[in-house]
Formats: C-alpha cells, structure tokens, sequence
C-alpha cells in the first residue's frame, strides 16, 4: 500500500483554518474582542456555560494572536501552538484523508461488510469522523483540532488565562497532557483502538480498512511527540540544558508508561473484537475472529529473504501468525510486574490463534495493566550497559516491528542519560548512532513534491544491516552509565 503526501502552502492553511473555525470562540483573529474581566464576567454567568459546561468552541478560540496564533520566532511554545498546529502539524489535515479514492474504496469495503447497505460518504461516516474530523460539525475541516486532545474548551477558554490556572488537578475540563499516561490515553483510541462512542461513531480500523487502502496503527507515546512539531515545552531538552529540574523529566518512565497504556487498549479492543457477534456491528467493526490487526502484519506480509529470522534459511513463502510485535515486545522492561501473565497470554493466543481467545481474561489483564500504570514507574538508575546489550541481542533484526520497539527504548535510555547530565560530547556518538539504525527502519519512497510516495512496509529490509547498527547503538547507549 501506499500514499500521496498532499503538498499546500502553510499560509493557505492557516488561513483557512481560521476562517473556516468554530463559531463564537473567545479569541478574535487579531485580538480580543472583549476585555478579559467582562468575558470572565459573561462566561461565569451565561446560561449556556452553567448548562453545557464542557462544550465545544472550535479552534478559532485559540486563533488569536493574543492567545496561541503568534508568529513561532520570538514567541514561546504556548503563544505560538495554534499558528504551529494550523501549519506544520498532520492533526490539523486530518480530514482531507476523508476525500478521494481511497476514502471512497474504505467506505466501499465497509458497505461490503455490511451486506451492502447504503453508506454516507467518509466525511459524515461514523467509522471516520471520530478520529478524523471530531470537532464542531460546523467546523469538521479543523481535522483534529484543539480541543479533540485538550478538552472542550467552554469551560475553562477563558479560566486558564488567569495568572492561578494550573492544569493539574483542574476540574474545569482540561486536560493534563504533560501526564505521560494522561497524554497516552488520550491518543490511543484513535492510534491503537478505541470502544464505540455515545454517538455511534467508533474508532477501530480493521484487516477490510487496511486492505482498503487505511494505514495500519503502530502508536509509541515517545516516538509520536518526536514526529510532529511541538507546540509545548520540550521538558527534556529544558532539562538537559540545565533550565528544567531533571526529576521532573523521566524519559524511560514516559517509554514504560506509554507502552503499558498502548498494551492495555490493545486488550480491551481485542477482547471485544474476539466477543463480537458476526454480522452484528454493520460492517462498523471487526466481527470475525481471527481479527488480522491483532497479529504481526509482515508475519504474512513479507519480503523474499535470503536469510530470515536470525540469520536461520526459511522458505520465501512461509509466513508466521503471531501477535504484534511492537505492542508485545519488551514487556520484561515496561511491565515487570506483569510479564509472567502477558508471556502466559501471548503464548496461549498464538498457540490457538484460529480461537477466539477468552474476552475476560484479556480484560482481566488490561484492568491490570491500568492499576501498574496508575502506579507509576519508580524513578531509578538507567539500565547497565550488560542490560542494554542484552536486549540488542534479544531482538530479532528481521522483524521490523520488534527492532522499532528496541529503537524506542533505546532512545528512552538515551533520554534518560541527557537530562542526568552525562555530557554533550559523550551523547554525540550514540546519538548519531541511533540515527543511522532509525535510517536503516525508514520506509522507501520515491518521486518528488506532490507525487512523493511512501511505501507502508519495509520493503528492502537488510536484517543484517540492521543488527550491525543495533548493536553498535546499544553498545555506546550502554556505555553512557559507565565512568
């Protein structure tokens, strides 16, 4: 599969953004249009914000270049954030993946499923809008907008300009995202899976979807907040830097969290796939067990190899059901007090993958999940170099998905060394190295400007290439905890 980047002009789409935004924000586009004291004065007052007290208000809202609309040179992360989302971040096209072929080839594969009931078009789809366009209705070319990750924003818009907001503990409808669980729960539903909503839209992408041309999910937390551009503070580059306390900054209780609340709505959108009643969801969601999305898609999807899975001959055919290794993999790491269970789980599913496998067991193990990650990960030394290389080595250089997820923990030890103080000099090595194992993972893509076109497989994967930089990474990141 593949698709086109979509080039346009970041002045054009800031200024469709705003003039196509939600309706009566509080935010003009060039200032605000009350005074602030009479504005806290109608919001605490208006019937509407006693009635609706977390409605929507659009991104216009945020527009103004008094708020979060200023210019990014000069200005700090938060005054610039909307000006940043409107022109550089994907959330804010979103939508546009709801026009064109291959949106019509999805809605055509759903009709299918369905046994051939009418369909609406993917702009108006329950199986789209929810994470494609979950604004205003009257505002759905916003894509994901603001407050489709903050909050809706009728609230606290006005409240959190005031010089005592703080976003922790608030209960005007905020929503904390400097909370590394916070901040992954938040993303999950629309990146991993998510249950069916109030309003009947759902947030699942299915084996039909992505035969249809719908790109597969592979979410982690910390890789996800390095690809787009940050419209916050980047706390470990503060506290590397020395300007930011490092016990705020734990890059490798981030890495552990996020993938223990990945895993987790992995289960709980499995366990309901594997309840599911054939024919019952109307071709919204995956009512067939085996559901493919829970297993590894290059298990069956691969290339011809002259050497496969640890240097070992294989038949260039032979595929291999097994779970999705960038959601299974390093648990023993994320998640030690529950690896015993989830090994357990894992090899029971694979072991009888044509069966659904039990719903409440793999709820059980989701709820489980929750309350480690509720928890929290205590605060620590980073791993020995013994360890680091350890889990190199473990890692299996033919398969992509489990060689991405030793990239993230990787990069999370690294993370973990530059906010600890370990110096500049020292991190410049290991650094460039992970940059060369992460050129190694990139997809191929080929042709220029709009016919640009980027494969969503690994093709030309070089297992032995690969396991030549992973180790050579894991041993310079391991040597940063020595003297």
């Amino acid at each position: 599969m593949r698709r086109l980047v979509e080039g346009r002009s970041s002045a054009s789409r800031l200024a469709a953004v705003v003039a196509d935004g939600g309706r009566g924000g509080v935010c003009g586009r060039g200032s605000w249009r009350l005074p602030l004291a009479l504005l806290v004065t109608l919001v605490a007052t208006s019937p509407a914000a006693a009635e609706e007290p977390h409605r929507l208000l659009g991104v216009s809202s945020c527009a103004s270049a008094g708020c979060h609309a200023a210019a990014e040179a000069g200005h700090p992360p938060w005054h610039s954030a909307f000006t940043v989302w409107a022109t550089r971040d994907p959330h804010s096209q979103a939508h546009r993946a709801l026009e064109g072929p291959v949106a019509e080839r999805i809605v055509a594969a759903i009709a299918a499923r369905s046994g051939g009931r009418p369909q609406p078009a993917a702009r108006a789809h329950p199986a789209c809008v929810a994470c494609h366009a979950p604004g205003l209705a009257a505002s759905s070319r916003e894509g994901v907008g603001c407050e489709a990750c903050h909050g809706a924003a009728g609230e606290w818009v006005v409240a959190h300009t005031l010089p005592d907001w703080t976003t922790r503990g608030n209960s005007a409808g905020m929503v904390d995202l400097a909370d590394p669980a916070t901040c992954a729960r938040t993303c999950v539903p629309c990146h991993v899976g998510g249950a069916p909503r109030a309003d009947g839209s759902t947030m699942e992408v299915s084996h039909d979807l992505i035969a249809a041309g719908h790109p597969r999910l592979a979410f982690e937390l910390r890789g996800f907040k390095s690809g787009v551009p940050p419209h916050w503070r980047d706390r470990v580059a503060l506290a590397a830097a020395g300007t930011a306390p490092a016990a705020d900054v734990d890059p490798l209780a981030e890495w552990s969290t996020g993938r223990l609340v990945v895993l987790e709505a992995y289960l709980a959108q499995t366990a309901r796939q594997a309840a599911a009643a054939p024919g019952a969801t109307d071709g919204l969601l995956a009512d067939t067990w085996p559901e493919l999305t829970a297993f590894d898609c290059y298990g069956c999807h691969r290339q011809p190899v002259a050497t496969g899975d640890r240097g070992q001959p294989v038949a260039p055919s032979r595929g291999r059901l097994r779970l999705e290794p960038a959601v299974w993999s390093l648990l023993d790491r994320a998640a030690p007090g529950a690896g015993a269970e989830l090994t357990a789980l894992r090899a029971d599913i694979e072991a009888a993958w044509w069966l659904p496998p039990e719903p409440a067991r793999l709820r059980g193990a989701a709820e489980r999940l929750a309350t480690l990650t509720a928890a929290g990960r205590p605060s620590g030394p980073a791993p020995s170099r013994a360890l680091v290389e350890h889990v190199a080595a473990a890692t299996d250089p033919a398969n992509w998905d489990e060689v991405v997820a030793t990239l993230a923990f990787l990069e999370a030890v690294l993370d973990h060394q530059r906010v600890r103080a370990v110096p500049a000099e020292r991190v410049a090595a290991p650094a460039a190295a992970l940059a060369d194992l992460r050129r190694l993972l990139a997809f191929e893509a080929h042709g220029v400007g709009a016919a640009r076109v980027r494969f969503s497989n690994p093709r030309g994967h070089d297992p032995s290439a690969v396991r030549g930089a992973l180790t050579a990474a894991a041993a310079l990141v391991g040597s940063l905890g020595e003297p």
